[in-house]
């Protein structure tokens, strides 16, 4: 027996901190793993080295917790007759689910016959000043590519009006390393949470084809990441490295905002999704994705190289950021090299900064090595 259900829609954070604002201190509260390991003992009542009298005991609890990560931990047939399995030996004052699969919801719904608490993260609403909030961020954040800013807080304006059912989707493409990421981050953390990066690029064919359709429960999905999202904000990384069989499965997501799968249905109807490509012109972009998956978004935004004097800037960011995380006599050891000098005098020979920042950390550890680890 169940008294009170809570759904909870959103992201780990979230459900943790409404788990915190809601649980008194006096109650008492079970994860679902334990419960689970209980109604496993009931079942093999010879393995389990558990009393019978204790396993065909009802016990009661306040509080029984779901988290989104419980249900890969379990067989398909515990989603199909969840309520049924909960309450086999338990008696459970509230049942907080967080992002059930569609399984669990059905089972919950006909079993409590809709009466059901609906609960959920909530994502902040765009506005003029949220915009300006988003500007001042980017700006602080990314150096150069001010064309790009404008164009970025253009295309989200619209989700201002509160009128459009359906995403903004904008395409970042230019050169590695020069801020398509990055903004992608400041955006996200001003919207209020980590940003959510999907890399199909690193799935193989079938792996992509689960992780896009939801085909286990057991297994990360498009759609579970997306549900459990800290922020409205979705970095798709190198889209052109997508599979177009798969351009089906984000038709109905960039033009109204809904996504199904096997396992979930959601609605990222006021989303923003980024996606970047190292494309050098929209003519390329059109020509990699095909006009039905072109015409979907919303603007294509050119990312420029850095400019030397900016390189410059990010190799001095850097250098300070490395050094302050070391020791008093690594400091004075590495002032008296001309590591800073040199990347300071050969920034125009790196075109992607990430290549350059890892390479000014080498070369910095690399000098500490040899005094502090191998010199005799």
């Amino acid at each position: 027996m169940i008294d009170r259900v809570v759904v909870f829609t959103g992201s780990k954070r979230d459900f943790e901190q409404y788990l915190a604002d809601s649980l008194p201190e006096n109650e008492t509260t079970i994860p679902f793993m334990e419960l689970i390991q209980h109604y496993n003992a009931r079942l093999r009542p010879n393995e389990s080295g558990v009393g019978e009298a204790a396993l065909q005991k009802n016990l009661y609890v306040d509080n029984c917790i779901v988290g989104a990560d419980d249900y890969g931990s379990v067989m398909p047939h515990v989603l199909s007759n969840f309520v049924n399995i909960v309450t086999l030996n338990y008696q459970i004052g509230v049942l907080y689910v967080q992002n059930p699969p569609r399984r669990v919801l059905e089972s919950l719904q006909s079993a409590l016959d809709g009466d059901i608490e609906y609960k959920g993260s909530s994502y902040v609403e765009l506005t003029r000043t949220v915009l300006k909030t988003i500007y001042q961020n980017l700006d602080n954040d990314v150096l150069g590519q001010d064309k790009c800013k404008k164009q970025i807080l253009s295309g989200m304006y619209r989700l201002t009006t509160g009128t459009h059912g359906k995403p903004v989707v904008l395409m970042l493409y230019g050169p590695s390393g020069v801020g398509k990421t990055e903004s992608a981050k400041s955006i996200s953390k001003s919207l209020g949470g980590e940003l959510l990066r999907i890399q199909f690029s690193m799935m193989q064919t079938e792996e992509a084809f689960n992780y896009v359709f939801g085909a286990e429960h057991s297994k990360s999905s498009f759609a579970r990441d997306m549900v459990g999202r800290e922020s409205n904000v979705i970095l798709i990384d190198e889209f052109d490295k997508v599979n177009p069989a798969f351009y089906n499965a984000f038709y109905e997501l960039f033009d109204e905002g809904r996504y199904v799968d096997t396992n979930y249905d959601i609605d990222l109807g006021q989303a923003v999704f980024l996606l970047t490509c190292n494309f050098g012109s929209e003519a390329e972009i059109k020509k990699a994705l095909g006009p039905a998956m072109f015409s979907r978004i919303g603007g294509c935004i050119e990312y420029a190289d850095l400019t030397v004097e900016q390189k410059q800037i990010i190799i001095n960011n850097w250098y300070s950021s490395i050094f302050k995380t070391l020791q008093e006599d690594e400091r004075e050891f590495i002032q008296n090299t001309d590591i800073h000098e040199w990347f300071i005098k050969n920034a125009e020979r790196y075109d992607n900064i990430r290549i350059l920042k890892g390479k000014m950390e080498n070369a910095i550890f690399e000098k500490l090595t040899e005094k502090f680890i191998i010199s005799k």
